[in-house]
């Protein structure tokens, strides 16, 4: 493994390469949890900007994250959903761990029955979008408003029903991997 990837794996834990198995878990290891609400955007360039409406976990995260800019290829794949459901007002989950040494951060966003990865890109102070995730409905399936209630339950230690689904189909570890690491080295300028 060259040493490139070396450094990149271990800036980057496991976190985003091989997603929490369900909602307990995501919430359990994911630093903070915030409810982001769709303030503006451009389809053509791909351009999302979110106001946070509410920080559901991690209010006191060191150096925290402070932009919700994202930036989403209008022709990477599987972005379809997500273009179709932005709308003003529109509120989304992110799910992320951030690092405080370099600023840096990755994540899960979760709109209505849908959800994909997001690696922040800090020269560009931005969250790239590095694949979609359909198949994490088998982690939480349904509309936002209904995720966020039961989040918080989950963190305050309450046991609950977390609706799902099973997904149509599930990359291989391998596959996922790959593609997020790909994404990861285009966002952070790394060379392979």
């Amino acid at each position: 493994m060259s040493l490139v990837l070396t450094a990149l794996l271990a800036s980057t834990p496991a976190y985003i390469h091989f997603p929490p198995g369900d909602l307990p878990k995501y919430c359990k290891e994911s630093h903070a949890i915030r409810l982001l609400e769709v303030a503006k955007f451009d389809a053509e360039s791909g351009v999302v900007l979110f106001d946070v409406a509410d920080t559901v976990k991690g209010g006191k995260v060191k150096n925290a994250i402070t932009s919700f800019k994202q930036v989403i290829d209008p022709k990477a794949k599987g972005v379809l959903p997500i273009f179709d459901w932005l709308k003003k007002g529109k509120k989304a989950v992110l799910f992320t761990i951030e690092s405080d040494k370099t600023g840096g951060g990755c994540g899960y966003v979760v709109i209505d029955d849908y959800w994909y990865s997001v690696d922040y890109n800090v020269k560009g102070e931005y969250w790239a979008f590095l694949r979609a995730d359909p198949h994490l409905s088998a982690v939480y399936s349904g509309d936002v408003e209904k995720l966020v209630p039961l989040v918080k339950d989950l963190l305050a230690g309450k046991k609950v029903d977390v609706p799902t689904k099973k997904a149509d189909k599930v990359p291989t570890k391998e596959e996922r991997f790959e593609e997020v690491n790909e994404g990861l080295i285009k966002n952070r300028g790394l060379k392979k």
